[in-house]
């Protein structure tokens, strides 16, 4: 039986890897801590019923070891946990553990979380590991424009948060720790991570889910319900032709397991992004009429703030200024690599429909109104 040790275990890709993995027939370990009170095990739990909304069987987590640690913790010590559950050497790791936040209220936390974190995980686990798959970013590239490949990662570009640059440190200290010792190493790097394409469900605040709760808080301010226009003029700062990479998050999850488990596979870098993103035209006037809004709002696009705001405007920019960068994307990422291992990569992304976008404000919507009881 395959063995697996997942770090991040109660976010957005590391639950549904988790799940998949043990679906899979895997004995899968995972690392974190307790918060607030709730203990780690249980927030396992909770993520993973999270991700269709019902509980799992619980038989499937019998092959599911939950461990508390600080993966941030310098002198990490896990012999212990090493010995009482006979790691053999071919355990597979998958880091997937990551402080995300864009302008976080401790660089120097964020940095420990996002390269400490790894490093330490690897010393403490080396001698038990057949492989490290590192789950990265494809906006390590930063500022840049025209065609990102895989293999390149310092170009001396300007980044546009604290973000990615710790984790352009972090592959760049994880590789060369993997390489000291004579690891095997997959870099994975997801471009934006949005609502899974077959039910539109998200934990957290992705690009569509705050689209949703501004839009929400819209309709409820006016008592619109698709009937009364709060504001005829519109003006979004986006470029419509720009096509922002948006990626489901079920296909990365696939394609993570692949890259794990592909003999093939080591010592490169794979971009897990989107082969044929929307531009942003196509996108809104999709949003528009999974609302029911295009009949009530004039929508435009305009290359630079307004200097005077609608309510409408402020609220949106408000909700979406720290995704707009990504929004206003001109850059393509290559995936010669992700498709060398995966040939029907291209066919796991599905684009945007209506459909999905009422799945994704279903959910959002009524996550909201849990949310607004407790």
């Amino acid at each position: 039986m395959k063995t697996a040790i997942v770090t991040g275990a109660t976010g957005f890709i590391g639950s549904r890897l988790a799940l998949k993995l043990l679906k899979q027939g895997w004995i899968v370990h995972v690392l974190g801590r307790s918060k607030n009170s709730t203990s780690f095990e249980t927030r396992i739990f909770h993520a993973i019923d999270d991700i269709t909304g019902v509980p799992e069987n619980r038989a499937l987590f019998k092959n599911l070891f939950c461990h508390d640690v600080d993966i941030c913790n310098p002198r990490l010590e896990m012999q212990n946990l090493i010995h009482s559950h006979h790691f053999d050497s071919e355990t597979l790791l998958f880091h997937v553990a990551g402080d995300t936040r864009f302008n976080p209220p401790s660089p120097e936390m964020q940095h420990n979380i996002n390269v400490s974190g790894p490093l330490n995980i690897i010393k403490a686990f080396h001698n038990h590991l057949s492989k490290v798959v590192h789950v990265s970013t494809a906006y390590v590239a930063g500022k840049r424009k025209g065609k990102i490949l895989e293999g390149e990662l310092d170009e001396g570009q300007e980044h546009r948060n604290n973000y990615e640059k710790s984790k352009l440190s972090a592959e760049v200290e994880v590789t060369k720790l993997c390489e000291q010792l004579q690891l095997p190493l997959c870099i994975t790097r997801p471009s934006i991570i949005i609502n899974d394409s077959v039910t539109g469900r998200s934990p957290t605040l992705t690009h569509f889910n705050a689209l949703v709760y501004v839009v929400t808080r819209i309709q409820k301010h006016f008592k619109n319900d698709k009937n009364v226009n709060p504001s005829k003029e519109f003006r979004m700062p986006i470029d419509p032709t720009a096509r922002p990479n948006l990626a489901p998050v079920n296909p990365i999850v696939d394609a993570l397991i692949k890259v794990g488990t592909e003999s093939t596979a080591p010592c490169k870098t794979y971009h897990l992004c989107h082969p044929h993103p929307q531009s942003n035209y196509e996108i809104v006037k999709l949003m528009a009429q999974a609302f029911g809004i295009q009949d009530f709002i004039n929508l435009s696009f305009v290359y630079k703030f307004p200097e005077k705001f609608s309510y409408t405007e402020e609220m949106m920019l408000r909700s979406l200024k720290q995704y707009l960068p990504y929004l206003n994307e001109y850059c393509e990422f290559d995936v010669t690599n992700t498709r060398s291992i995966i040939p029907d990569y291209d066919s796991t992304f599905p684009v945007i429909t209506p459909d999905y976008l009422d799945k994704v404000i279903y959910y959002q919507r009524h996550r909201q109104l849990r949310e607004s009881h407790h």
